[in-house]
C-alpha cells in the first residue's frame, strides 16, 4: 500500500504560508519564487493533514504516492 503525503495545488495555492506554519514536521515551504508551497521534504510527511485543514484555499491534498 503506498503511503500518502501532502500534495499542493498552485493553481489554487494563494501563498499565505500558513501551511508552512502549522506543520508539525517542517516538511512544507514557500518555492523559491515564493508564490505556492511546496512539500519540501516528503520524508517528514506523515499524512497529519493539519496542511489540509489549515489552507484556506483548499489547495492541499493527501495522495498515494
Amino acid at each position: 500500500m503506498a503511503e500518502k503525503k501532502a500534495s499542493i495545488d498552485c493553481e489554487l495555492c494563494t501563498a499565505c504560508g500558513i501551511c508552512v506554519d502549522v506543520c508539525p514536521n517542517s516538511a512544507l515551504d514557500m518555492n523559491e519564487d515564493g508564490d505556492c508551497a511546496i512539500l519540501a521534504r516528503p520524508e517528514d510527511c506523515d499524512a497529519c493533514g493539519e496542511c489540509v485543514d489549515a489552507c484556506p484555499a483548499e489547495a492541499i491534498t493527501l495522495k498515494e504516492m
